[in-house]
């Protein structure tokens, strides 16, 4: 398994700070956030010399926050795509060729789903050409099911993958499925899925430190347990000890050395 930390468990540190943690915790790479890079003025510079210094593969995320690809309000909907499209531009200059995008949500009630799901396909039709520009790959993101998102399911994913070229994928994230489903069943209804995202969560608070939530998530590392995608560890943490990130990496080497003495014995 090849595990990634999510740049977002250490907001606030310094690139090489960013860098030497996930070294320290004896993982493989580290996905990046675009509005962090931009918000703590990272440069291009930087980021290439701290991942060549610490032998870290990347992965990127575009910006989100406040973002919305389908959205009712046109200018909201053209400005998310511009920042996607930026989010591509800076992966591409990191060699980040991963790019994970959400895929945006209603504006308004239930009965409106039909239009949004028109919208994106329209945005996602301008994102692709985009992506192939850049020479990397889109990767939507499964959504939480909760009011507005309408991306929720393998079977809601599906057809805006279907007759798209290679540089549309997906990103599958554990933390975003229903307690009440499982994770396997789940997983197993993607398709092109390029990248995991892992974390924990409660009924009511999303991305807590694995095994501190409610998710049965062995199972689930047991399937990906021989995957070669990138499983990036989630959340965010702006406090000094990255206790989230400690605590995700702590949970993963015990599995590790279970499924281990399991094996051999």
């Amino acid at each position: 398994m090849k595990l990634y930390a999510s740049s977002t468990l250490l907001w606030g540190k310094s690139i090489d700070d960013i860098g030497a943690t996930t070294s320290y915790y004896g993982l493989h790479g580290i996905e990046l956030w675009a509005e962090q890079i931009w918000y703590s003025k990272m440069t291009v510079r930087e980021i290439k010399r701290m991942l060549k210094r610490y032998n870290l593969e990347v992965s990127f995320h575009a910006a989100s926050w406040d973002l919305n690809i389908c959205s009712l309000n046109e200018g909201i909907r053209k400005q998310s795509m511009d920042e996607v499209v930026q989010s591509f531009a800076l992966a591409a200059s990191i060699g980040a060729t991963n790019v994970t995008v959400h895929p945006g949500k209603r504006t308004l009630s239930e009965d409106w789903t039909l239009w949004h799901i028109r919208k994106l396909e329209e945005s996602l039709d301008f994102l692709e050409e985009a992506a192939a520009t850049f020479g990397v790959t889109m990767s939507l993101e499964l959504m939480e099911v909760k009011k507005k998102e309408f991306v929720t399911s393998g079977q809601q994913m599906t057809p805006f993958l279907f007759n798209r070229s290679e540089h549309v994928q997906a990103t599958f994230d554990a933390a975003h499925i229903s307690l009440d489903k499982n994770i396997v069943a789940e997983f197993e209804q993607m398709t092109r899925v390029n990248k995991i995202h892992l974390s924990d969560s409660t009924s009511s608070i999303y991305h807590v430190a694995l095994g501190e939530g409610e998710l049965e998530l062995e199972p689930f590392l047991g399937r990906i347990r021989d995957s070669e995608l990138p499983v990036v560890l989630e959340g965010y943490d702006a406090s000094e000890e990255s206790e989230l990130l400690k605590k995700h990496a702590h949970y993963m080497k015990a599995y590790t050395e279970k499924n281990m003495e399991e094996v051999t014995s």
